[in-house]
Parts: C-alpha cells; sequence; structure tokens
C-alpha cells in the first residue's frame, strides 16, 4: 500500500511540481519562489497524512520534486531562513513535552540508556571506521565524536507511542537521552584525544600489525578501481 501511494504521488507530481516550479521561477521574483515551495512541501505533507502516513515522507517526496525543476539549489538558499526559523520552533516544542518528573522518576533507566548509547557509538563508529581503513586513534575520535542520537530517536518513539506499540514515558526517556548525549558531546570531543594517545601508545603489537596489514590491503584494492574510474573519465 505504501508502495502504490509513493508511486502515485511522484506520478503526479513529475507532472506538475517541476512545471509549477519553473512558470513560478520565470517571474524572477525570489519570495513567490520561496512561498511556492514552501505551499508544495506543506501540501506534500497534508496528503501524506490524510493518506495515514508521516508528513516527513510526504514533505521529502515534495522536496525531490522541486529539486527535479532545476531551480533545487536556488530554492535551497531561500529556504535557509525558514529552515532556521522552523528548527528552533522544534526544538522547542521538543522541550516543553519533557515531563521532568518522568525523568526524575526513571532516572536510572536514562541513565543506562545514555551509558549504553554512549559506548555503544563509540565502540562501534570506531570499528566501522577501522574497517574502511583508517587508524585506531582516527577512528576513536570518531567514535567519540558521533556519541549521541539525533532527533529521530524521539520521533520513533512518538510514532510508536501515538500508536501504542510503546508506553508513553519512552517519549521522554529519548527526548531526555537525546539532550543528554548532545550535552555530553563537547566534553567527549575534549576527551577523544587523550584516549586516542593512550591508545596508540598502548595498543599490542600484534593488532597494531595486523591493522597496518589490512590497510594497506585496502590501499592496493582501492587503486585498480580509481585508475578505472580515471581511464573512464578520460575516455
Amino acid at each position: 500500500m505504501l508502495s502504490s501511494f509513493i508511486i502515485v504521488l511522484i506520478a503526479i507530481g513529475f507532472i506538475t511540481v517541476p512545471y509549477v516550479v519553473r512558470g513560478v521561477a520565470r517571474f524572477k521574483r525570489p519570495e513567490t519562489l520561496l512561498i511556492t515551495s514552501l505551499g508544495l512541501c506543506f501540501a506534500f505533507a497534508m496528503i501524506a497524512e490524510r493518506a495515514g502516513y508521516s508528513v516527513v515522507l510526504g514533505a521529502f517526496l515534495a522536496g525531490s520534486l522541486v529539486a527535479e525543476s532545476g531551480h533545487g539549489a536556488e530554492v535551497e538558499k531561500l529556504i535557509v531562513p525558514i529552515r532556521h526559523v522552523f528548527s528552533a520552533i522544534f526544538f522547542v516544542a521538543v522541550g516543553m513535552l519533557i515531563d521532568p518528573q518522568l525523568l526524575a522518576r526513571y532516572w536510572p533507566a536514562l541513565a543506562v540508556l545514555v551509558a549504553v548509547v554512549v559506548a555503544g557509538k563509540i565502540v562501534s563508529v570506531s570499528l566501522a571506521s577501522m574497517v574502511i581503513g583508517e587508524r585506531p586513534n582516527t577512528a576513536l575520535k570518531t567514535g567519540f565524536a558521533m556519541a549521541q542520537i539525533g532527533v529521530f530517536s524521539f520521533l520513533i518513539a512518538e510514532v510508536g507511542s501515538g500508536a501504542g506499540g510503546t508506553r508513553s514515558f519512552l517519549y521522554t526517556l529519548a527526548v531526555g537521552v537525546s539532550a543528554t548525549t548532545a550535552f555530553l558531546c563537547p566534553l567527549l570531543i575534549r576527551a577523544s584525544n587523550p584516549a586516542a594517545d593512550w591508545i596508540d601508545r598502548n595498543l599490542p603489537p600484534p593488532v597494531r600489525s595486523a591493522l597496518s596489514r589490512y590497510g594497506g590491503w585496502l590501499s592496493r584494492t582501492r587503486k585498480p578501481a580509481e585508475v578505472e574510474t580515471e581511464q573512464g573519465q578520460t575516455g
């Protein structure tokens, strides 16, 4: 059902949206183009909501269709001030939905979730960085810098709470974890340098040698692909 809705919406949008945007752009009036783009975004978001899907889906499809008009870069520049305004409203609205009493009641769960998120992100991002050939100290710094969760975490929690699939306090916990990890992020970035230096000094020689050989193997496998890409571009 979702795929049918997306296909129909994209098909109708391809017929109408790019032509509308191009027609409005001919007037050479930025404010008119901005209002038209916002109107299309809200219209597609409302259609998606009325169909029982997320407004994010409709807004994403509207943005993709506006980009097909060839004026995507121009619209992106015009939309920046509006984006800042809506970002401020969004975060203020999210902050107002935090229930301090619930956070105080479930603070052990909040502390455990924050610890799991921070440790899990550091380990997973560091390992992923080493898999693609980064040095251990660079990979660890990347893990410390990415040790937080974004707004999609409590958006998912809100959807689950609204659908009755999760308990209502989980939304407050998700917002609390996101806010706490965002607050900890600068402190973790500051601590990443000493941690990376410690790892660099205390990494066992066999592990260091294995990572070095792995990095050399990745470099050798990447070079033929880069040569083929350059040959294809020159050809």
